[in-house]
């Protein structure tokens, strides 16, 4: 299947960015300016840029990108394929793929060689099976490791070595993988990029780029590295494929067709819930649905959670959050919510179920069927998704009353 890509700035406006010189304060109160450093000089070259992302993959803002992701585990530097070698290359607990091109930035030549040749790898990658991909990997720079799986085996996130293999080999199989072109001093040009990702069909990839300006302490020699991600691609539909003379072809979806726009995170979200049942993505986001004239909204980190940014609140109001298991979490209202509101929000939803509240060790207010977890979503939805959403409504009102009283 082929996806269309959508460029979109990392606050998913167009802006002009400004930025003043950092000022480096320590605890005695003793500050000092830091100085930009240029990475084409004194050994700050794209090899040391390469080096450093590998070795501090920190430094990659994955969680602004993909927050589905979570943490990345470098694998190898100059891998090969049959388009070359992949810089950085690496992995997560639950499968994913990160690819890293390393490029100081001189000339917009540079900025659209290197999205070509990252997308290449792409394709190359999506003609190997977990062996040779594996075996590309050993031969590569840096694996630690006897393995892919040796490399996540200990994590506390890992999956059982069977279904990591499977969920490497469906990544490699769709291109599915995150591709982040790093550099210095990277300008986002909306229009070259939409140009080459828009004719690269066949590929789930979400594609990044990431600047990373280097700052020095002169009279330490410390280094301070800030990333920011300057634009990325979402997925926004899938292609048609069609059988030709006995051979697939992909071809992209006609021009005007209104899509929504989805990431690999919620792609992977979606995958999990079908799992369960095949029923639940499209109750969910009916659900997500309903929500919006309330102003909620589904931000999907390693869960979908029901935010609301509420003047009331000092930070997102979180109504609950649906895992990828199915289960629905409801004990974050109380992070924002005066506890009597919390409360009864959450016996509202117990109620229906023919549950119970209980409180965690923190005090937070959930909803349980056993006393100890929380229920299944399909407890919920569709049947009381009206009830639900209507929860949701008196409890906002309530926490705008609240705040208004407490004003006055």
């Amino acid at each position: 299947m082929a996806i269309g890509v959508n460029i979109r700035g990392a606050d998913g406006v167009r802006a002009k960015r400004a930025a003043g010189r950092p000022v480096l304060i320590q605890p005695s109160g003793i500050s000092g300016l830091l100085d930009k450093i240029s990475l084409d000089k004194n050994g700050y070259n794209e090899a040391w840029l390469q080096k450093l992302a590998f070795d501090h993959p920190q430094v990659l803002p994955i969680i602004d990108i993909e927050p589905g992701f979570g943490e990345i585990y470098p694998v190898a530097m100059e891998v090969p394929c049959a388009h070359g070698y992949i810089d950085n290359l690496y992995v997560t607990a639950s499968g994913d793929l990160v690819l890293v091109e390393a490029k100081l930035w001189r000339n917009p030549q540079a900025r659209r060689e290197v999205v070509a040749q990252a997308l290449d790898y792409v394709a190359a990658l999506m003609a190997m099976p977990y062996e040779a991909f594996e075996n590309a990997c050993r031969k590569g720079q840096g694996l630690a490791a006897t393995g892919l799986y040796a490399l996540v085996a200990d994590k506390p996130d890992a999956l059982a070595e069977r279904d990591f293999i499977g969920a490497v080999s469906r990544n490699l199989r769709r291109g599915r993988m995150l591709v982040i072109a790093l550099g210095d001093g990277i300008r986002a040009e909306a229009e070259l990029l939409a140009e080459l990702l828009q004719n690269h069909a066949g590929a789930h990839f979400t594609f990044a780029l990431v600047e990373l300006a280097t700052w020095e302490n002169r009279e330490t020699g410390d280094i301070i590295a800030l990333p920011g991600t300057l634009a990325q691609t979402v997925m926004i539909t899938r292609g048609i494929v069609a059988v030709e003379e006995g051979v697939a072809v992909i071809k992209p979806v006609a021009a005007g067709l209104d899509a929504k726009p989805t990431t690999i995170s919620e792609e992977l979200y979606y995958e999990e819930l079908v799992r369960r049942d095949p029923r639940l993505p499209g109750q969910v986001r009916a659900f997500v649905a309903m929500l919006e004239p309330l102003g909620v909204y589904a931000d999907l980190k390693a869960s979908l959670n029901l935010r609301a940014d509420l003047p009331e609140a000092v930070k997102p109001t979180n109504f609950g959050y649906i895992t990828k298991t199915g289960k629905v979490w409801t004990d974050t209202l109380s992070a924002t919510a005066p506890n009597e509101i919390a409360a009864r929000y959450n016996q509202t939803l117990a109620d229906l179920i023919g549950g119970e509240v209980t409180q965690a060790s923190g005090g937070q207010y959930f909803v349980t069927t056993n006393g100890k977890s929380a229920p299944l979503i399909t407890a919920l939805l569709p049947r009381h998704s009206g009830a639900w959403a209507a929860a949701i409504r008196q409890a906002i009102g309530e926490m705008r009353a609240a705040s208004s009283e407490a004003d006055a």
